[in-house]
């Protein structure tokens, strides 16, 4: 693949705290949608209620109705986000549903995000009823997970995915199975890889157009294994733009993934937070 192939159809297609720096810079301002021009779906809680039941003989026995309920199963490239609510400033998350027992983070993850965002998270698995929900949590160690209570949060879902590859040093973008952006990429250096994995876009973060990120850097919920701090924080992996587009196809990075500045000002508009991005080598 060339390494300068660019957006192959347009479509009408991170939650980060203080002293934390991408694995190639700092921060900005921020842009605190859920995800502009992207239809997000709110997904309801199904419920079933058996009528009363009596048991007969000798003593009549009323016993109260029941409600079982169920959540929908998601269709094939289905994502659930979590947008947490605003008055839970401070996210906990639990080793188990329904648990007491709290899974550590190296930091504060707080709601607002540190760029300003509302915090949104990617949802990997429901209860039955409901009234968890299983997520990724943007800490290290990469892909930590945790159980927050579904009433914490406003749950919806989208049909946007991405996809790194390392190899072919390429970043591509779907929504449901159609490809709605490709393009050549510059990844992390030999002493600086750009870690593999699944992760998800967590923030958006407004630069400039000469910035060394462009425009805008698509922040993510992975962190450099390679590196314990970056510029004074906590080294964030991003997808952003590049003042040095000639480096495109190269591995020149501290971990980030540089793609051209119009590449990047598409996604900004068009990739929703909780975005699943699957790192590949």
């Amino acid at each position: 693949m060339s390494p300068m192939r660019r957006l192959v159809r347009f479509a009408a297609v991170a939650a980060l705290l203080g002293l934390v720096a991408t694995a190639c810079g700092g921060s900005g301002a921020v842009d605190d949608d859920l995800g502009p021009g992207v239809a997000l779906e709110t997904l309801p809680v199904l419920s079933t209620t058996t009528a009363p039941t009596t048991t007969q003989g000798p003593t009549t026995t009323a016993e109260p109705a029941t409600t079982t309920t169920t959540v929908r199963p998601p269709e094939e490239h289905e994502t659930f986000v979590a947008h947490i609510n605003p008055e839970v400033t401070d996210l906990v998350a639990f080793t188990e549903p329904g648990g007491t027992d709290i899974v550590p983070f190296e930091f504060r993850i707080t709601n607002p995000t540190y760029f300003g965002s509302r915090l949104t998270l990617m949802v990997l698995e429901r209860t039955p009823d409901g009234e968890w929900l299983r997520v990724q949590i943007p800490v290290r160690p990469n892909g930590t997970e945790g159980w927050i209570p579904a009433a914490d949060a406003e749950v919806q879902s989208h049909f946007i995915r991405a996809r790194v590859d390392l190899t072919e040093r390429s970043v591509s973008v779907w929504d449901r199975d159609e490809l709605i952006a490709e393009t050549g990429a510059v990844i992390g250096a030999e002493r600086s890889p750009t870690p593999v994995g699944r992760f998800f876009v967590n923030d958006l973060v407004e630069k400039w157009e000469g910035s060394a990120y462009g425009p805008y850097i698509l922040s993510l919920s992975a962190f450099s294994e390679a590196l314990e701090t970056f510029a004074g924080g906590i080294p964030v992996i991003a997808i952003h733009g590049t003042n040095k587009p000639e480096l495109i196809g190269g591995a020149h990075s501290n971990g980030c993934i540089r793609i051209p500045n119009d590449v990047i000002a598409f996604l900004a508009e068009n990739v929703p937070m909780g975005t699943p991005v699957d790192i590949v080598a």
